[in-house]
């Protein structure tokens, strides 16, 4: 009888030495979970800080564009100036030349018509024409002169026929600068009687046509019973929409967020209730 205790005493002992105090499967588990919570934090913050960039992106752009637009509307109540004098100057950054007056006597030269493509106005597709001048005033230059919105055919291999100017003619107008798309910047000129192009790319233009043009282009305003509208168009994108465009990264960072501490929240529920569950 008292081996048989023994025996059951020194079992039990055994028994209680070899149970372990934590299930290695729940520690492996714990550690598994561990590994993905710091993985999503990291990918939370990559994700969230990208978001709050871009809203700021936008919203500096839109400060910026905002200034440029009141620049725009103060320079339209000013005198014209000579062209001349705005080559002396040389100053071809955007907000000092957006929408700035001038006047200046122009001679044709002898090149095709630039056709840009893919334009639209008052629900019509077409394309913006040009023309290549001279300025005649000291110092001269070769200038890109807006002929104005031009409807397109039917049929995109048919090019329109473009009213030009034919005679040296005193022009008055505006200067502006087309916006370069940072996605597609490229001239991809078609050359035939007339130069259809994707995008107004001057520098691209210049070694095409192996002359030197002014970086901006002139919107002509006092030629009269002109067949074709002048759009004024010079900011594609005005400060309202990149406010708004701010505003919309600035919600999807907020809704994020809410949506990562909803996740957290429940993982945290979830790995509670293993704790408990292992306990009992």
């Amino acid at each position: 009888m008292k081996s048989s205790k023994r025996t059951s005493v020194s079992l039990n002992r055994n028994t209680v030495d070899m149970a372990p105090p934590v299930s290695s499967l729940l520690l492996s588990r714990q550690l598994w979970l561990s590994k993905r919570f710091w993985v999503a934090v990291g990918l939370t913050v990559v994700v969230f800080s990208l978001l709050v960039k871009l809203g700021f992106w936008q919203f500096e752009r839109g400060q910026e564009k905002q200034a440029l637009e009141q620049a725009i509307l103060a320079r339209a109540d000013s005198a014209y100036r000579a062209l001349s004098v705005v080559l002396e100057d040389n100053d071809w950054r955007e907000e000092s030349i957006l929408g700035k007056k001038v006047e200046v006597n122009v001679v044709p030269q002898a090149f095709p018509v630039i056709l840009l493509d893919n334009q639209t106005h008052q629900g019509s597709v077409g394309y913006l024409a040009f023309q290549i001048v001279l300025t005649s005033d000291e110092p001269s230059a070769y200038a890109l002169l807006e002929l104005g919105f031009v409807e397109g055919r039917a049929e995109r291999s048919v090019l329109p026929t473009v009213t030009k100017l034919d005679n040296s003619t005193f022009i008055t107008g505006r200067l502006y600068r087309k916006s370069t798309n940072p996605l597609s910047s490229e001239l991809m000129p078609e050359v035939g009687d007339v130069i259809r192009v994707q995008n107004l790319n001057i520098a691209q233009l210049n070694q095409l046509l192996n002359i030197e043009l002014m970086p901006a282009v002139l919107q002509p305003d006092n030629l009269t019973r002109w067949p074709y509208d002048f759009p004024w168009n010079p900011l594609p994108l005005n400060s309202a929409k990149h406010f708004g465009y701010s505003i919309q990264w600035f919600s999807m960072a907020g809704v994020f967020l809410l949506l990562t501490l909803i996740v957290f929240v429940r993982w945290q529920k979830k790995l509670r209730h293993m704790e408990v569950k292992h306990d009992i």
